[in-house]
């Protein structure tokens, strides 16, 4: 009986077990912080003004943010800023391969480590600025020695930062930190590292009232979430102790949260505890809704203080759902142009001595040789390694195999080879050879994110010659030519010491020789230049009797003078 008794314990625990783990679907990783029905963007602090100082010149803070355990390295263009003064300030490392203008200066605080990395030249000559223990007590100095600051810039694990010099709208004279989206500027373009599992989500179909639940663990340091939710939702918003969530643009929600919540310009706190711990939020959210199916579950890692959040429910229509604003649309993460300078150059041979013509074409039996060179930074030689290339004629894109060349100089660029024998059969002759690379650093032990390089190539097909005579250039004729000259000498060099040794002369059908040595008539080729008319062996009919008529008049003279 006690055995039976355990029996039913240990399936009643299997199917509670089971219920519990269908009731919520497997996290996965959202790439780029998107996917069909989450969306989420880090908020920073930051602003942007239309204050000039009085000598002309604008005052730009860069605050610069690095994840754990990541090597930071950027590109930095300073090359299009107007005359400014840039203040730069983190707390952690950070390389920059610098383009540079002089019509800018340069600031770093106090305490930040800032390694420049210049093309051609050696160390970047900067100023210091005192520590600042805040955003807002580097703003107050900026603004005390400059007169205004006319941009605060946070950027999070930064790839590129350029400055395009651009003149804005009609901003504000003061710059009063506010959180702002990583949205471009027009002064300042940014371009960031791709989140990687910092966000995970799943989503099930049911055909029960949607349920999402939002949770962020406690040792995160998320502490204020504005987040846009589907109409008329149910939603669970749990996150560490002191997290506040702002709820935008709707109506009619029901939440269960452990936070203070802001609701249409309401603050309602709560008194609720929730656990971190996925099985216990699912309990909690199956009992309180009176449900036995989650809809989606995400878990938020990103160490931001600030993040903004739409959920949308893809199982209604689209007027029931918060709209995403372009500029955090989830797109394509693809190689950016770099503003590390980079070029292709085209050659025909493997000496990599002519280069090769834009307009000329490269026979699709030939292989292509490319050179990729970058600039030297710093008297630091930059090492490129290539990761892959491609052909593309629109439509068409294929992948284009190479081969590495050996260079044996110093400081040699990336050298390759390529054969283009699969575009053969295609009707397009004109291609774009890209290849993605990215710059190595062998002492300082970093690269930099990938970029493009690319090249048009001209080619035409390859037509197998249809004519199987020998083709002889200039050279092969002057060479017969002479070794026949050298045949004819020596010939006549044998007949003469023929003649002295022996006192009779011996002949020679020159005509023949010299037909049997012809160039153009030789045996089994159809094709010279002037085909030879064969010798006939016997004359013609009308060679016969004039011969025979000239034959006999000769003889008949000597016989009627006699008589």
């Amino acid at each position: 009986m006690r055995s039976i008794t355990c029996f039913v314990a240990v399936l009643l625990c299997l199917g509670t077990a089971a219920s519990e783990s269908s009731a919520i679907c497997e996290l996965k990783d959202v790439p780029g912080y998107s996917n069909d029905w989450i969306t989420l963007q880090e908020i920073h602090l930051g602003c942007w003004t239309n204050f000039t100082s009085w000598d002309g010149k604008e005052v730009h803070i860069l605050k610069l943010l690095s994840s754990p355990e990541k090597h930071s390295i950027f590109n930095f263009n300073l090359t299009a800023a107007n005359p400014s003064v840039v203040i730069i300030t983190s707390s952690s490392a950070h390389t920059a391969l610098l383009l540079d203008n002089p019509a800018v200066n340069i600031y770093v605080t106090n305490g930040t480590s800032m390694t420049f990395i210049l093309p051609n030249r050696g160390a970047q000559q900067t100023n210091l600025a005192p520590f600042a223990n805040g955003d807002s007590e580097l703003l107050k100095w900026a603004e005390e020695t400059f007169g205004g600051v006319t941009s605060f810039t946070t950027a999070q694990d930064p790839i590129d930062i350029s400055f395009t010099g651009m003149k804005g709208t009609q901003r504000p004279l003061m710059c009063e930190l506010k959180p702002e989206t990583q949205a471009h500027k027009q002064l300042i373009e940014l371009t960031l590292t791709p989140p990687d599992g910092e966000l995970k989500s799943c989503h099930t179909k049911n055909s029960g009232e949607a349920i999402h639940v939002i949770n962020i663990p406690d040792d995160v340091k998320i502490r204020r979430v504005s987040v846009h939710l589907p109409f008329k939702s149910k939603v669970v918003l749990r996150g560490p102790a002191d997290t506040e969530w702002t709820i935008l643009d709707n109506h009619d929600i029901s939440f269960l949260t452990n936070n203070l919540i802001n609701l249409n310009e309401m603050r309602v706190p709560s008194r609720k505890t929730i656990s971190d711990d996925p099985t216990e939020i699912r309990q909690k959210v199956l009992f309180h809704y009176n449900s036995t199916s989650i809809t989606s579950y995400s878990e938020i890692r990103v160490n931001v203080p600030h993040i903004e959040l739409w959920i949308r429910d893809n199982t209604s229509s689209s007027a029931s759902s918060p709209l995403v604003p372009a500029e955090v649309q989830p797109t394509t993460q693809t190689p950016s142009s770099s503003s590390v300078p980079l070029q292709m150059q085209l050659f025909s041979s493997p000496d990599y001595r002519s280069p090769l013509d834009p307009s000329s074409k490269v026979q699709s039996d030939k292989r292509l040789y490319a050179e990729i060179s970058s600039e030297n930074f710093g008297g630091n030689f930059l090492t490129i390694k290539v990761t892959s290339c491609l052909v593309r004629s629109m439509p068409v894109v294929r992948n284009m195999p190479f081969k590495e060349e050996t260079c044996y100089i110093n400081n040699c660029p990336k050298r390759l080879s390529f054969s283009f024998e699969m575009l053969q059969d295609l009707p397009s002759s004109s291609w774009d050879l890209e290849c993605v690379v990215k710059l190595c650093h062998d002492s300082l032990k970093f690269c930099t994110p990938e970029t493009q390089v690319k090249r048009n190539v001209q080619v035409k097909p390859y037509i197998p010659n249809q004519n199987p005579c020998f083709e002889f250039g200039l050279s092969a004729v002057l060479g017969i030519a002479f070794g026949g000259f050298l045949i004819g000498v020596l010939l006549t060099g044998a007949l003469w010491f023929i003649k002295i040794r022996t006192g009779h002369p011996v002949g020679l059908g020159m005509r023949s020789t010299a037909a049997e040595l012809s160039v153009l008539s030789i045996s089994g080729c159809p094709c010279g230049l002037t085909k030879r008319q064969p010798v006939p062996t016997h004359p013609s009919p009308s060679e016969n009797s004039s011969a025979n008529a000239s034959i006999g008049s000769t003889q008949s003279t000597p016989t009627s003078s006699m008589a």
